[in-house]
């Protein structure tokens, strides 16, 4: 059974199913589900569409009513210790899989490790346990574990595109680009149409000051599907870097047509129009990629700044707590000269908890002649 894993960048929106009973279990956690099943060894239940089995023994209670002692007897009473019921065919390694994945879901590593140790003493070889136990580990802060797992997945298949992307990520996590670009074209040797993996193979690209091959990897991701949000924003921010500032204006343009309440794409299109025409005098930022920032002297006329200032008043409008906004605003009102009303959106990112580049805010002190 294998799983697509997610980017951050993609989110998506599920309808929640309306839960009948809480189960608890023994170790503590409380799941709302419904009771599918319920007999002498084990309790079934469908969590999110997932159906997912406990042995009786594991279970504590369901809606407040205690499972009875004798039906935890009884599930014992075929082997000794709970450690060895793990052989028995009443749950199996599919299941477990399936159980661990829903205490991945909802952040208890631990219990979905566990899990993951089961399935796979009740079959060893199973690539997928240990691609979804690497990633366990990995959000438990042990790459060594995750990077070990990963590459048993793919000693165990070769093919299996998905323990390549995951470990590129956790390179990646790691600053460790090479590795991560290497596992990323693996994953695309295996998989042409994989978007996650042209997505972050992008990223990484435009890390390593590559915006070319990066724009590249975005062009693929477009032919395959053309309405992702985040390819036109990265696309864009490949565009800045590479001085093409009206195409990076336009992809941001996309990007918040697919997504209205996109921020991160109106700020950067507001810094676009701030630089366009004046990128040779202006200094990247290249391990900025997520939003183009620019240090230097600018030359724009009054159409572009005001356009600027309107992306800047819709970002802090979707989000009056996202400080970008008030840094690019800022940018804006030292361009016009309006360095009060600078000082002020400077000052109102700082108690947001932003720290502005020292480089804006000394420019700032020698326009304004203060300091702050």
């Amino acid at each position: 059974m294998k799983k697509t894993v997610f980017i951050a960048i993609m989110m998506l929106l599920m309808s929640q199913p309306v839960f009948a009973e809480v189960v608890i279990l023994e170790s503590g956690d409380k799941i709302e589900a419904n009771v599918i099943k319920r007999d002498d060894k084990v309790v079934v239940i469908d969590y999110k569409g997932i159906t997912i089995s406990y042995y009786n023994f594991e279970v504590k209670s369901i809606d407040g009513e205690p499972v009875s002692t004798a039906k935890k007897d009884a599930a014992k009473d075929v082997k000794k210790s709970p450690e060895e019921i793990v052989s028995l065919p009443v749950i199996t390694a599919e299941e477990y899989l399936r159980r661990g994945m829903a205490y991945y879901d909802r952040g208890n590593f631990i219990q979905a490790v566990s899990d993951y140790n089961k399935a796979l003493r009740v079959k060893p070889d199973y690539p997928e346990v240990y691609l979804y136990r690497g990633q366990a580990y990995a959000n438990m802060k042990e790459p060594e574990k995750a990077f070990q797992d990963y590459s048993k997945a793919i000693e165990m298949d070769p093919k299996f595109e998905e323990a390549y992307y995951v470990r590129g990520l956790t390179y990646a996590a790691q600053g460790k680009l090479e590795n991560a670009l290497a596992d990323y074209s693996k994953a695309i040797e295996i998989n042409t149409q994989y978007i996650q993996a042209y997505l972050n193979r992008g990223y990484v690209y435009i890390n390593k000051n590559n915006p070319g091959d990066a724009i590249a990897d975005f062009n693929k991701i477009i032919k395959i599907n053309p309405s992702i949000p985040a390819v036109y924003y990265l696309r864009g921010v490949a565009y800045a870097n590479k001085g093409n500032l009206q195409q990076a204006i336009a992809d941001y343009t996309k990007a918040i047509e697919l997504e209205p309440k996109y921020l991160e794409a109106y700020t950067n299109r507001a810094l676009a129009y701030i630089f366009k025409g004046s990128f040779e005098q202006s200094k990247v930022d290249p391990n900025s990629p997520r939003a183009f920032i620019n240090i230097g002297p600018t030359y724009n006329n009054k159409a572009d700044l005001e356009r600027a200032l309107k992306d800047c008043a819709k970002v802090i409008e979707l989000n009056p707590k996202f400080a970008e906004g008030y840094i690019v605003r800022a940018r804006v009102y030292i361009a016009q000269s309006d360095y009060d009303l600078a000082w002020q959106d400077i000052h109102k990112a700082e108690e947001l908890g932003a720290q502005p580049n020292p480089q804006i805010i000394e420019e700032l002190k020698q326009l304004s002649g203060r300091e702050k």
